[in-house]
């Protein structure tokens, strides 16, 4: 499960206007910099705290103080600050605090914010590569929501329900804009990890199985290079089920069944259903 530190509503975010337009932290000489990552990337390390990082805090009712700050918490709003106002520099607008997960064992260091430019609010990330520089897929949000609309139409028709979902992770695109993509092929340019929760309310465990082999058939026709963990849980209800806490909906105690669908392009795959697709669905 991802360990959220904080979350803002967009009421909250309207009201306290959680934005930077402070200094970002990219390369610098050693003595401006403190902590340092394993991914070479390093962090300042303020022992004060900023309006931004008060303000932020207020809003999730943790102490403005400092001192009274664990060291995961001084950290975290350090490191919230920076990647926001990495963001900020970066286009030259105003990006507003929507998300963070901290580095773990499972978990990859995350902020997750949005432009008050951006009509539709579509979550940007922002993670370090393994150069220790910060990346981000703002540009790549535009081509992702398109996905995510083709994702869903082609899931909820295969359906004819609106019991089914898809939150998209770690997106991939090596397409630079939507003229790029002719009849919806994107010739293996665009990848990530899809999660597709399917209700039992509207399906058997064959019929999700059948779902399985004929996504991966779509997703094959289509040309794209993905990773899937496709769930079927016992909810009939998906609107409160979001992008920052849809992790919390893998519980042994509400699904059904759960498998991995890795697409390489080239008609090749992997799953974890012991049958072969080829035997499956051939409803598309």
């Amino acid at each position: 499960m991802k360990k959220t530190v904080a979350l803002i509503t967009a009421v909250m975010l309207a009201t306290s206007m959680v934005s930077s337009c402070g200094k970002s932290a990219t390369s610098g000489s050693s003595s401006q910099r403190g902590e340092q990552t394993n991914s070479e990337h390093q962090w300042q390390n303020s022992e004060t705290l900023n309006e931004w990082q008060k303000s932020l805090l207020k809003a999730e009712g943790l102490p403005t103080d400092i001192e009274q700050l664990s060291p995961s918490q001084k950290r975290s709003i350090q490191h919230i600050y920076e990647m926001i106002t990495y963001l900020n520099e970066k286009y030259d607008e105003e990006f507003v605090y929507a998300g963070y997960v901290e580095p773990g064992v499972m978990d990859e260091e995350t902020l997750y914010a949005r432009s008050l430019s951006d009509e539709k609010q579509s979550a940007v990330t922002v993670k370090i590569d393994s150069n220790g520089d910060f990346t981000d897929d703002y540009y790549s949000v535009g081509i992702r929501d398109y996905c995510e609309k083709l994702y869903n139409d082609f899931i909820k028709g295969y359906f004819n329900s609106d019991k089914a979902v898809i939150f998209i992770d770690n997106f991939d695109c090596k397409i630079n804009n939507l003229n790029e993509i002719k009849n919806d092929n994107f010739e293996n340019k665009v990848g990530g990890r899809n999660n597709i929760f399917i209700s039992s309310k509207i399906c058997t465990e064959k019929e999700f199985e059948d779902f399985i082999a004929d996504y991966y058939r779509w997703c094959d026709k289509h040309e794209l290079v993905l990773t899937n963990r496709i769930t079927l849980i016992d909810i009939d209800d998906f609107s409160n089920v979001n992008y920052l806490n849809y992790t919390d909906y893998y519980k042994k105690e509400l699904f059904l069944a759960d498998y991995r669908l890795n697409l390489y392009g080239n008609h090749k795959y992997t799953t974890t259903l012991e049958k072969k697709l080829e035997e499956l669905g051939k409803n598309y």
